[in-house]
């Protein structure tokens, strides 16, 4: 029986999701420096090498993840209500939650 890999405790799906959503809270500059140095979310060997890719591009990056995903759901939030669009607002609220339940966690 073939043994299961892991990255740091996450299976194949769960890397796969964690890549990817650090990647998109990177600005367009840090997401096309990624794929310069070969951030390629698909195949075991392309997801280790992606998150040390991603890992050396947030520990250089002085931003704070987590409170810039607060603000943008923030601003979608915002942007939401102005619109007066209902089914918009309840979801820019959702995503403001889950971001903020991210910092409480």
């Amino acid at each position: 029986m073939a043994t299961k890999q892991q990255l740091d405790g996450l299976n194949y799906k769960q890397a796969q999701r964690r890549n990817s959503e650090k990647f998109n809270l990177l600005s367009k500059t840090e997401q096309k420096q990624a794929r310069q140095q070969g951030y390629k979310n698909l195949g075991w060997e392309n997801i280790r090498k992606s998150w040390t890719i991603l890992q050396k591009l947030i520990s250089s990056s002085p931003v704070d993840f987590i409170g810039f995903a607060i603000k943008k759901a923030e601003a979608r939030y915002e942007q939401a209500k102005q619109s007066g669009d209902l089914l918009e607002v309840l979801k820019a609220g959702k995503a403001v939650i889950k971001s903020l339940k991210l910092r409480y966690q």
